[in-house]
């Protein structure tokens, strides 16, 4: 725990100081004077549809598993920005499923369900958009083996359970409980045509609203970026965030951004501007749906 901690930091302390190094304080003022609110508007208005998506597809696989409500789902969303900021992302996906109520483990087999979908679908764009390697199509190839042979996966925790039955049987037992729960949750929105369908589009909407962002921005502060080059920003923000274990992914999204678009001051303020408008501000207004929820019930 103490060694992961210890790498997170000094992939902050690395991402920063790159970033740092790359910015021209004249280049930086011209760049935020010359802003065009009308593209930093519409890039608001992105980032809001793609959480309005993000909610939806959680909504939709959850109703299948339990009663919920949309804004009960929405304000777990918000929520999950909020923790996020102090928690590493898996934490803070994991930490936000208790605000939505019901059964735990089957309302996080329906965020992982929507989440896995999404990772999927990052991974076969990103063979497209750096080249097809052996180690890609293999990743590519596992990952669509888990979610359509997701029996395996049982098979081989059920496996490790009884091994840990003859050692502690009580702790196998209440592991077993959690994994069937989970895996029926899955399976059930796996088998599901309508489900599947509408989670895979919408977690393709996901991706498509936050590579627009990245060029809606680009063009607020007068550097053009391309349908490709976004691509990349987004598939490297997302991997270096991922690996960093950086709360919020601080740092390692902007890093990134800035080596997916070329080192300069405008790309760095485009990296700091988009995981503003597309997380940061969340954040803030994530902490106050928290609080009111954990208010209200306390």
């Amino acid at each position: 725990m103490k060694k992961r901690t210890l790498l997170s930091v000094l992939a902050l302390l690395f991402s920063v100081g790159y970033i740092a190094h790359t910015i021209e304080v004249e280049e930086l003022g011209e760049a935020i004077s010359t802003a065009d609110p009308r593209f930093l508007l519409l890039a608001f208005g992105m980032a809001f549809s793609a959480i309005l998506v993000s909610t939806l597809r959680w909504y939709i696989v959850l109703r299948k598993l339990q009663k919920t409500s949309f804004r009960k789902t929405f304000t777990a969303i918000l929520s999950g920005f909020y923790m996020m900021a102090f928690l590493p992302p898996s934490v803070g996906h994991v930490a936000k499923v208790k605000l939505v109520g019901g059964d735990y483990f089957k309302a996080l087999s329906a965020l992982a369900f929507g989440i896995f979908l999404e990772v999927l679908i990052i991974a076969g764009i990103s063979l497209l958009v750096f080249g097809a390697t052996k180690w890609g199509i293999f990743l590519l190839g596992i990952l669509s083996l888990i979610l359509f042979y997701d029996k395996g996966a049982y098979a081989l925790l059920n496996g490790g359970i009884a091994v840990i039955q003859r050692l502690s049987p009580k702790l196998a037992e209440r592991l077993g409980n959690y994994l069937e729960r989970t895996y029926s949750g899955w399976r059930s929105s796996r088998k599901d045509p309508t489900t599947f369908t509408l989670s895979l589009l919408l977690s393709v909407l996901a991706v498509l609203l936050q590579v627009a962002g990245i060029i809606a921005v680009g063009r607020a502060f007068g550097l053009p970026v391309g349908l490709l080059d976004a691509f990349k920003a987004f598939i490297l923000s997302t991997l270096f965030a991922s690996l960093s274990g950086i709360p919020s992914g601080i740092g390692a999204n902007e890093l990134g951004i800035t080596l997916a678009l070329g080192s300069s001051t405008k790309s760095t303020v485009v990296a700091f501007t988009y995981k503003f408008i597309y997380q940061y501000l969340w954040s803030l207004v994530g902490a106050v749906e928290f609080y009111r929820v954990v208010g209200g019930r306390s």
